[in-house]
């Protein structure tokens, strides 16, 4: 990833840190349905065992996450960088650490993954930002996530 400016702006990265929690709950919560609402008309998501371009693709997505109902995760998402891009464009990464759990009962989570997300994020014409692109790339992975 190529190094910017870093934002320094103290709302903005608030911002940014709420959209990513936000990312994370939904999915954590079972309640992603509408996922896309958190990327951009032309956003995409991608993963290194799926892409989602598209609103259309993000939801269906977010669908089949939310319908997994005794699939608990957990994202823990920490050491956020973000940079300049241009007036109404910047760039971020953070780390995910993914923790996993099958069944409804308390079972010990494990700790499956650990990803690095490098986002590219754009102010709507609304003001808000949201992710224009999110690109996962796994840096450790344990045979429990390799083999989901």
């Amino acid at each position: 990833m190529t190094i910017g400016v870093p934002i320094k702006d103290a709302a903005l990265r608030a911002e940014l840190e709420a959209l990513i929690a936000e990312h994370a709950y939904r999915l954590d919560m079972n309640c992603s349905e509408n996922l896309a609402e958190l990327y951009t008309e032309d956003g995409s998501l991608i993963a290194p065992n799926f892409a989602c371009e598209g609103p259309e693709a993000i939801n269906d997505y977010g669908r089949d996450r939310a319908a997994a109902k005794t699939r608990r995760v957990r994202h823990v998402c920490t050491n956020f960088r973000f940079w300049e891009d241009g007036p109404d464009q910047a760039r971020g990464l953070c780390f995910i650490l993914l923790f996993r759990s099958n069944g409804s009962d308390l079972s010990p989570a494990e700790p499956i993954a650990l990803a690095d997300a490098h986002d590219i994020y754009r102010r709507c014409p609304d003001g808000a930002w949201r992710i224009k692109e999110r690109r996962v790339v796994l840096s450790f992975e344990s045979a429990a996530h390799e083999s989901s």
